[in-house]
């Protein structure tokens, strides 16, 4: 019975500010109504662009192609987000034109927050830093939707444009590298060889055959000054060693030896020079196989630099095609004004509550016998009935009735408005 009297006492508190609860929620339902309808809509499109692998491999794209195709997608989002090509975007679309208070600055800010680029990959790989993702996904968020549509889509072809660019630029710079290494270190190994020529033709007897021959003169000159050495000593040992004939004779072969011995001089001279000469010989040969190495690795270079330029040419190496263009969408991903509408109902509602509780507090009147029991703990002697002329009644009867078909009408209002809005 507790109970019943005191949803009875609420019940009456509620008609007796009926009027304020109405206008309330009636204010409440149409400032909701109102936001709703004011807050800008979003709608997001999304354009993909599927990396197709390489039909022909090359020798370094196997070991590298992960960590090239990674880079160059980097570079390649960089581009696209950059601001030279975000102002030609804004410009060729007249972005955010309707906003005369927004710099150029605010404007590339914007449209960087309204666009991104992610990369998909497979999710079973998604620990591994280095895996090939196998498509882009590009998306953009503006109040437009067949704007939003239009600039996906110019972002797509950005980025497809800029991949061939790149690829093409690449191979084409990489290609001249390699042609200017080949013709550097081809004439570096032409001078070279020259040199070891000069070289070899300057020192022919201190290298290679020349030194074995020079040995093997300088064993029979020593032989032969050895020959004559004892002819002299045999001639001075003899009888006749005063005669003017063997003194003669001792002198031309004391000649013959001097010359011997100069001749030995001069080809130990050779011999000493030998090892010297052949180091340098060594250190020249030793630059010469290491710039013919460098050499063919650059021509090998070349040539993989030669196959990805016909590969891209003919359109075989690893490309960007545009899976899905994007579409205007049809709904709106932000915001969700039926949400707020039914929030501000619900807020409005509250907000009438609470007032009309303010109200019961400041005036705290005892209005019924069950009332100062339940309070006072004391029971009434005598209670003077209420009684309500019948036309105040009827009044407040209507109030209660057109508030209630007000607040109904509303709500349907504000479904009807937000759905087909």
């Amino acid at each position: 019975m507790i109970r019943l009297a005191i949803l009875d006492e609420i019940l009456r508190a509620f008609l007796r500010h009926v009027t304020l609860l109405v206008f309330v929620v009636f204010v409440g339902v149409i400032a909701s109504l109102v936001f709703a309808l004011s807050l800008p809509r979003t709608y997001e499109t999304m354009a993909v662009i599927q990396i197709e692998q390489p039909d022909i491999e090359t020798a370094s794209s196997t070991a590298t192609a992960n960590g090239q195709i990674l880079q160059q997608l980097q570079i390649i989002e960089q581009r696209v987000m950059a601001r030279e090509n975000l102002q030609g975007i804004i410009d060729e679309f007249d972005l955010f034109d309707d906003l005369p208070s927004m710099t150029p600055n605010k404007k590339i800010t914007a449209l960087r927050e309204a666009a991104s680029v992610s990369q998909i990959s497979d999710p079973a790989l998604a620990w591994r830093p280095d895996v090939i993702p196998t498509a882009l996904s590009i998306t953009v968020a503006l109040g437009n939707p067949d704007l939003a549509a239009a600039v996906a889509n110019e972002l797509v072809d950005n980025v497809v444009d800029q991949n061939r660019a790149r690829r093409e630029m690449r191979a084409r710079e990489t290609m001249a590298f390699f042609e200017g290494e080949e013709e550097r270190i081809g004439a570096a190994i032409r001078e070279y060889e020259s040199q070891i020529a000069d070289f070899r033709q300057k020192n022919s007897a201190s290298l290679g055959t020349g030194i074995t021959a020079q040995r093997e003169e300088l064993r029979t000159l020593r032989d032969a000054e050895l020959v004559v050495s004892r002819e002299i000593l045999e001639l001075n040992s003899g009888q006749r060693a005063n005669s003017t004939v063997f003194a003669n004779r001792v002198s031309r072969l004391e000649e013959q030896r001097n010359l011997l011995r100069a001749r030995i001089d001069q080809v130990e001279v050779v011999i000493a020079a030998a090892p010297e000469l052949e180091r340098q010989l060594t250190g020249f040969e030793r630059e010469l196989r290491q710039l013919t190495e460098q050499y063919q690795a650059i021509t090998r270079g070349r040539a993989e630099a030669e196959m990805r330029l016909m590969l891209q040419e003919t359109e075989r190496s690893e490309s960007f095609f545009i899976l899905e263009r994007a579409v205007a969408p049809d709904e709106p991903v932000s915001p969700n004004r039926k949400k707020i509408a039914l929030a501000g109902c619900i807020l409005a509602m509250m907000v009438g509550v609470g007032l009309v509780y303010l109200m019961e507090l400041r005036n705290p009147v005892i209005r019924t016998e069950a009332q100062l029991e339940r309070l006072l703990g004391l029971r009434a002697v005598a209670v003077i009935p209420n009684v309500q002329v019948k036309r105040e009644r009827v009044l407040k009867r209507m109030i209660w009735v057109t508030g209630a078909f007000v607040a109904i009408l509303l709500a349907m209002a504000i479904v009807v408005v937000i759905s087909s809005s």
